[in-house]
């Protein structure tokens, strides 16, 4: 069974304490009857702080805790709650997180900032070099405390490698259902979605958080394109016929993508093929070359020149860590 702790940081935003701990006590829950196991969810989801008081949040409610912080042993994932007010105080308040997190992150913990919870493994140094997102009220005093983030405030959830972040309540739910979904499978996490968050209508697979986060927009048609492009990346894409389709011309079609994704639909299909490519690396014993044809590449040197753009290394050198 998997761990994970709910950090509650001083002036806690209680609403965000609670939906995650209860998300994930739920889930754990159906986890050991899943398993047969003798145990309770609150043996594996703790609400914790740093010295392991009662936490009183900004409006003035006091929330108590399973557990301090360090007391908690190995864990698998931590979530970082929201908190309300001055940035500095708050960092300074919560120290003990910042050492914590620069340890577990080295241990191979992941690690999930809802709202503006992002500004804690900003401050670890965690996110250097890495996209992240935060609250928006935030992004600017944020961006100005850390400017080697690749912040990315139009995105609602960000994926930087055990490095999570979501910019608010609807996408930090699709973003703790996601984390259910890698540790406890996706079988749960469905069960949590169908459950808990009606009107979640969304894919919970962990390689698919990025998109998702990319769908928090109200242009329908250019959704109606990004929803073809995941559905139809292996095949022969022409943008320009998905822009025919939808009564627009290329370049409107192209404006209105990344007005709306952040991406243009290039990149967005690349990433889409790329994720695909990454989970057949993962999941099945095909061959680089085979992956690239799968993925809708015909080019193994262009597939393999793409991966690295994106990824950091080679295709190859991919599937050798992840069979470690």
């Amino acid at each position: 069974m998997k761990k994970i702790l709910v950090y509650l940081p001083k002036r806690a935003v209680g609403m965000s304490a609670m939906l995650i701990k209860e998300l994930c006590w739920v889930a754990a829950q159906a986890r050991i009857q899943q398993l047969g196991l003798d145990s309770s969810p609150s043996d594996y989801v703790k609400l914790v702080s740093d010295d392991g008081q009662p936490v009183r949040c900004f409006t003035g409610n006091n929330l108590s805790v399973d557990a301090r912080l360090d007391s908690a042993g190995q864990v698998d994932a931590i979530f970082l709650c929201a908190f309300w007010g001055d940035a500095d105080s708050i960092l300074h308040e919560n120290k003990i997180l910042v050492d914590y997190l620069t340890s577990a992150h080295q241990h191979g913990v992941l690690i999930a900032g809802s709202s503006n919870g992002s500004y804690f493994m900003a401050e670890a140094g965690l996110l250097d070099d890495k996209v992240a997102t935060i609250y928006p009220p935030a992004a600017e005093e944020f961006q100005d405390r850390y400017p080697k983030v690749n912040l990315r405030p139009e995105r609602a959830i960000t994926d930087a490698g055990n490095l999570y972040c979501s910019n608010g309540i609807a996408s930090g739910c699709d973003l703790i259902v996601s984390i259910i979904e890698l540790l406890y499978g996706p079988e749960i996490a469905r069960l949590i979605s169908h459950n808990y968050l009606l009107g979640f209508n969304r894919d919970y697979a962990l390689a698919n958080v990025g998109f998702d986060g990319q769908k928090y927009h109200r242009d329908r048609q250019v959704l109606s394109a990004q929803q073809w492009l995941e559905r139809n990346f292996h095949n022969d894409v022409k943008l320009e016929t998905i822009a025919e389709d939808l009564g627009m011309s290329p370049r409107n079609f192209s404006r209105r993508f990344k007005q709306a994704t952040g991406d243009t639909p290039s990149l967005y299909l690349q990433r889409v093929r790329i994720e695909a490519a990454k989970d057949l690396l993962r999941s099945t014993g095909l061959s680089v070359a085979e992956a690239c044809y799968r993925v809708g590449y015909s080019d193994l040197s262009y597939f393999s020149k793409i991966f690295k753009r994106h990824e950091g290394c080679l295709p190859h050198v991919f599937r050798s860590e992840v069979e470690q």
